[in-house]
């Protein structure tokens, strides 16, 4: 008989109101944590997944830069760059300049027209 009563004095005490309450203060507080959890998984997510892509992004520029280095390590490579972007020219090349069909010859002439080709080069370097 002793059993009975303890058992059921176990279980009002496990049912009571107090007890109920305290396992939902628990159960909401643990599924707020699990609620922020997520919320901070999807963001990490989300920037892994930028940054992924930005990773990417760099393996192609660097790539390329280690193209463009294998490339300028040869004379050849060396002279199309020169080319490219200095205007430069080896002897006995000549340089054309092509002019858009708006703009007149004489507007985009480098030497005004009183420079003769008879003056000399120094005539022309004073008037750059």
């Amino acid at each position: 008989m002793f059993d009975f009563y303890e058992k059921r004095k176990l279980r009002n005490i496990l049912y009571s109101k107090w007890v109920v309450a305290l396992l939902v203060l628990f159960i909401v507080l643990l599924a707020i944590s699990t609620f922020r959890r997520f919320s901070v998984e999807r963001e990490m997510a989300e920037k892994r997944f930028q940054k992924e892509q930005e990773l990417e992004l760099l393996k192609q520029r660097a790539a390329l830069l280690e193209e463009k280095v294998g490339h300028m390590q040869n004379e050849r490579g060396v002279e199309e760059e020169l080319r490219q972007r200095f205007d430069v020219a080896k002897e006995g090349e000549q340089v054309i300049i092509l002019l858009d069909n708006g703009k007149s010859s004489e507007a985009a002439s480098p030497m005004p027209d009183d420079v003769s080709e008879e003056k000399g080069l120094f005539d022309f370097l004073k008037f750059w």
